[in-house]
């Protein structure tokens, strides 16, 4: 069944080159439909010893959730947060892990998707996916710092189901499943 689901999504994909974005708008407190600073989300999350850079690592207590925050390309607001990635497998490794007093793993969509969430929950809450794809070696970058000639981490998953609009739009969300749920998503405003 999940297979014919896999399928008929695939070939959905490939005819929504001119579609609007209909994906998730939040995760957690970070939004892609309005400018959200990064020092709210340090305030929150805790702030890094160094604020001077790009990336920021967090895990919370309790080991169960890892989050990637990334400014907005520096052209545009390097004050405002451009990129958040939540994943149930430590996605750090180039740069030193922040714990955080605040339970990641309980950030959700505004539709309630959330890590653990089923790939039937994402597509009731947000339609169809404008692609489907088989992760193999290509979604290497969900490790932050993996060497390039690293091999296919089981930890991502075997599928992404990606939410993008039009080719001027920037928005972007993906969705890592590994044995049917969940295992990361990535929701972006940024290039």
């Amino acid at each position: 069944m999940l297979r014919f689901l896999l399928a008929v999504l695939m070939f959905w994909g490939t005819q929504a080159s001119t579609q609007t974005y209909a994906g998730p708008k939040s995760l957690g407190p970070f939004r892609i439909d309005r400018d959200v600073s990064m020092n709210s989300l340090f305030e929150k999350l805790g702030h890094p010893p160094k604020v001077a850079g790009d990336t920021f690592c967090y895990q919370s207590r309790e080991g169960h959730a890892y989050l990637v925050l990334t400014r907005m390309v520096a052209v545009y607001d390097g004050k405002i947060a451009g990129n958040v990635q939540l994943s149930d497998f430590r996605s750090c490794l180039d740069k030193p892990i922040q714990v955080t007093s605040d339970v990641l793993a309980t950030w959700k969509t505004e539709r309630g998707i959330g890590l653990g969430s089923s790939s039937e929950d994402i597509m009731k809450a947000y339609g169809k996916p404008s692609s489907v794809e088989n992760i193999g070696t290509d979604y290497r970058a969900i490790i932050h710092g993996a060497p390039a000639h690293s091999e296919r981490n089981p930890e991502v998953g075997t599928t992404v189901l990606g939410y993008k609009g039009a080719s001027d739009d920037l928005n972007a969300a993906y969705f890592g499943i590994r044995d049917g749920k969940v295992a990361w998503i990535s929701l972006s405003k940024n290039e």
